[in-house]
């Protein structure tokens, strides 16, 4: 790959110090640790073998440290990057794309000959199957979302109820302050923030929710030639398909409900189904599926059953985070879960 970037292009020429190992505390993704090192080569041969990178130079890098965290889930990727030195890097093409989110500072990403800003007031998009390069300033800090660009198809397929073409190009910049764009930060926050919290490993329809919503975000947050279809209305479906869908929720809570079911079930659209829920609910399916778990929590708690316990019906009921459900289950039901399980071990 012909070089495109270099540090200097991004910094000028006096470096912003960054910050050391010792003072970014726990980032984003601590508990999944891929790198910690103040050796430029052990980071370049990590790179080379775990992150598709060809070649990295390195400016300023007299007090060099570097910390890569990265998790694979199922159909998405998270990974967190810092260095206290100005980077470019050149990567060879991935079978995935890459989302680019700046914490702090600014890099530039460059696929296809078209360099494009990352920084807290822009995200970067870089396409799957093409080589890719990334120039940052010392102290950059950023969040890295992996995307299959064939499951991102399917769900962009789910949402729109059509088979979108081939070349459907998602655009390299995505404006930071887009409603749209807030709300898949919101919630790679607090996906992240779950992971680096966790003590366990979550319940599998929880993770396969959690990524089916971040493709959703991300297909609504970037420019594509099919973005206005996610946003304008949709023609309202028949009012009897709540109570089939609720019917089917019910029949199905202990697994994932993904758009991709329910769309498969109602044989609309996604968008058509948030419409009518809105419209005959006034709440979203996701909704209606959270209120059946914490009722059948309710049930298990009430049960007297000495096996169950607090942390035992919440994962059974795919609630990730057992501070959450406890918030949800009193909002819901008047009382704390332990409250429910002592009284019903008093009965």
């Amino acid at each position: 790959m012909n070089r495109l970037l270099t540090a200097a292009d991004i910094v000028g020429a006096s470096p912003k110090p960054g910050p050391t190992t010792g003072s970014i505390g726990l980032e984003p993704l601590h508990r999944y640790a891929l790198i910690r090192t103040s050796n430029a080569e052990v980071l370049r041969d990590l790179a080379s073998r775990r992150l598709g990178a060809e070649r990295i130079d390195f400016r300023h890098a007299e007090r060099f440290e570097a910390i890569v965290n990265l998790i694979e889930l199922e159909t998405i990727g998270l990974a967190f990057g810092t260095t206290t030195c100005d980077m470019v890097s050149d990567h060879r093409a991935a079978d995935y794309m890459r989302v680019q989110i700046a914490m702090k500072g600014r890099a530039v990403s460059c696929a296809r000959g078209e360099a494009t800003d990352v920084s807290e007031q822009q995200f970067a998009v870089a396409p799957a199957g093409v080589p890719w390069q990334m120039a940052c300033q010392g102290g950059h800090r950023r969040l890295t979302l992996r995307l299959d660009p064939q499951v991102l198809r399917q769900r962009l397929t789910a949402l729109v109820g059509v088979q979108p073409r081939a070349d459907y190009a998602i655009d390299p910049a995505v404006p930071a302050a887009d409603p749209q764009a807030r709300s898949l930060l919101r919630l790679l926050d607090f996906l992240t923030t779950q992971l680096n919290e966790q003590d366990a490993a979550f319940p599998a329809a929880v993770y396969r929710e959690l990524e089916d919503a971040v493709h959703v975000a991300f297909l609504c947050a970037s420019r594509h030639r099919l973005r206005d279809m996610l946003l304008d209305p949709a023609p309202m479906p028949d009012f009897g398909l709540v109570k089939r869908l609720e019917d089917y929720i019910e029949a199905n809570w202990r697994e994932p409900i993904t758009i991709e079911r329910l769309a498969r079930e109602a044989g609309v659209s996604v968008r058509s189904i948030f419409r009518v829920f809105e419209r005959v609910r006034g709440y979203s399916p996701m909704a209606f599926a959270k209120s059946v778990r914490l009722r059948r929590a309710h049930e298990m708690l009430r049960s007297g059953d000495p096996a169950v316990t607090v942390a035992a019906a919440a994962a059974a009921c795919n609630f990730a985070n057992a501070g959450h459900f406890a918030r949800y289950y009193r909002a819901t039901f008047g009382e704390l879960p332990s409250v429910t399980m002592a009284r019903a071990e008093r009965s």
